[in-house]
């Protein structure tokens, strides 16, 4: 009994502290310009702070783990993973493309020439990114710095291969092309494909005798078109780049695998992000991030070594769908993917850490989300249902809840109701920034969405909604790729009006706008969720078809389902 009594005075003395802590807690009041972070994380000064570690960072810092690629829409976290490794790992480079110089390719007259020919330039790219990645690999090995001795270097390099070691012609010519080269070797990017790029042009033009006046003009001359010397120069263009400092880099990579790098526990990351950026043109591109992908899984078979980079979900599709890679196939890469996906348990940490970072402990999501809303609903599970479940989806919202509660001591409904307005028109403005090189202007199409029923059905859309757009002539430069194709199919006739639109909706699918239930033994599926995977060809006229709650205000969405008699 005694026990008894104890144990019921520590609960009560629990209830007590817990009643306290929530009392002194809910006097915080918010202030309006106190902001909970940055949309992106180079602007987010409490990324760090508030950083949350999800699976996706241990499968990345782990060197013994293939996975190399941080795979995820805008706003999913890849920048911040990225961000926390350079600030909290050990011999890390971070490379920005931009700073590479690599908008000389764009000008390169010989390099357009083979382009236009169809030569396979992704060889040649993947030179460039293994020289590049070889040379941040071996300074950082070495702990040099700029400004060090590059004979010293090599000195070094031939006592770590000759120590009780039986060295071979091939790793002896290795460095001997890097000593040939030691004077380009450490330069900028830019001077390194100068350079590649003049000894390719030479050979070229020495093994098919072509006046060097040709380069100047671009290969104008009708003749540099004829079909017999555009075979016979695609043959030899291929083979130069072929054997263009190939061997000697892949005897490089030998020499560091089995005389350098040999302990996992010594661990190397190189770091690249803003492939989204606008770096070079965009054809070079997406060739180069391609080349870039295969360049990184040849680079996993050296012990404690990780390059990494983040890319974006559409620009992945781009590279390995739309431009038809050339190099490896889209299937033995999957193993280097860490795909970014968050659960409610690890948003909610995010907002509770950041709310208590912001108040120094006085706020956080117990206090601040106080209140039922309508349906027994908590208020912060109401804000995550209008998320795509990424970090900057929820920092977006209650950022602008936050605006709209000044000197409030909790988010209410009213305040939720405030800020979702000027929320749906952001995270769709936000959707169509995301897709624009995948699909165009995505707004010039989902005007038939306003006002509509959740759960509508293909059979319920007017074709009349699409008129103008069938009337009016295409503009090639407002859409792109298979929205593109499938509005001007339609338009032609090739399609009919039934096709059009389940083209359509697979694209609102895959873009996050629409979720789709196939029957009525299936849950409604959003493409990020994950939960139910829709192919194009599940699209039918039986599906039923719900715009994600984001978008709720900004199309002003009817979210009672359509009755059995409006089918």
């Amino acid at each position: 009994m005694e026990m008894l009594i104890k144990y019921s005075l520590k609960i009560v003395k629990k209830l007590q502290f817990a009643w306290f802590k929530s009392f002194f807690m809910s006097k915080y009041k918010i202030k309006k310009n106190q902001l909970i972070g940055s949309p992106d994380a180079e602007t987010d000064d409490l990324l760090l702070a508030a950083f949350i570690s999800i699976d996706n960072l241990q499968e990345i810092l782990d060197t013994k783990n293939q996975k190399s690629i941080l795979l995820g829409r805008t706003g999913s976290g890849k920048s911040a993973i990225l961000k926390y490794l350079a600030e909290n790992c050990d011999n890390v480079k971070s490379i920005d493309p931009e700073s590479m110089s690599l908008r000389f390719l764009s000008n390169s007259t010989i390099l357009r020439y083979f382009d236009s020919i169809g030569v396979n330039l992704n060889l040649f790219y993947k030179v460039l990114w293994k020289h590049v990645f070889i040379v941040e690999l071996l300074k950082m090995y070495f702990d040099e710095n700029s400004t060090f001795k590059k004979h010293n270097f090599f000195d070094r390099l031939k006592a770590s291969i000759g120590h009780g070691k039986k060295t071979n012609a091939r790793k002896d010519k290795a460095i001997k092309y890097m000593e040939t080269w030691s004077n380009d070797f450490w330069q900028q990017t830019e001077i390194l494909i100068k350079t590649f790029e003049k000894n390719i042009q030479e050979k070229f033009i020495a093994s098919l005798n072509i006046d060097a006046e040709a380069i100047k003009f671009g290969f104008a001359d009708e003749k540099f078109r004829n079909e017999n010397f555009v075979y016979e120069a695609k043959q030899k263009a291929e083979s130069i780049i072929s054997n263009s400092q190939v061997l000697e880099l892949l005897d490089i990579v030998e020499i560091m695998k089995d005389d350098l790098f040999l302990d996992h526990q010594r661990k190397y990351y190189i770091l690249i992000d803003d492939l989204d950026t606008e770096w070079i043109e965009d054809s070079l591109r997406l060739e180069l991030i391609g080349a870039m992908v295969d360049v990184i899984k040849e680079f996993r078979q050296l012990p404690g070594i990780k390059i990494v980079i983040s890319l974006r979900e559409n620009l992945n599709e781009i590279v390995f769908s739309k431009h038809q890679h050339k190099g490896s196939q889209r299937e033995k890469l999957k193993p280097l993917y860490s795909s970014l996906e968050w659960t409610s348990i690890e948003l909610k940490e995010l907002v509770d850490k950041r709310l208590l970072l912001l108040s120094e402990n006085e706020f956080n999501i117990n206090v601040a989300f106080n209140q039922i809303r309508r349906g027994n609903k908590k208020g912060l599970d109401y804000v995550l249902e209008r998320t795509f479940y990424r970090p900057r989806d929820i920092i977006s919202f209650m950022n602008h809840m936050i605006e709209n509660a000044n000197d409030k001591t909790s988010f209410s409904s009213d305040i939720m109701s405030k800020a979702e307005p000027s929320y749906s028109i952001e995270r769709f403005q936000a959707l169509e920034d995301e897709w624009f090189e995948n699909y165009g202007k995505i707004s010039e199409v989902c005007g038939f969405l306003r006002g509509i029923n959740n759960g509508f059905k293909l059979k319920t859309i007017s074709e009349n909604k699409f008129a103008e757009l069938y009337v009016e002539d295409i503009d090639t430069n407002l859409f792109k790729g298979e929205l593109l194709n499938a509005i001007q199919d339609w338009k032609k006739n090739t399609i009919n009006f039934i096709s059009f639109q389940k083209k359509l909706m697979y694209i609102l699918y895959r873009i996050g706008i629409l979720g789709v239930k196939k029957g009525p033994d299936f849950p409604t599926a959003f493409y990020f969720t994950k939960e139910v995977i829709i192919e194009k060809s599940d699209i039918s006229n039986s599906c039923r078809f719900y715009v994600h709650p984001a978008l709720y205000s900004i199309f002003k969405i009817n979210v009672i389902d359509q009755l059995p008699e409006d089918n």
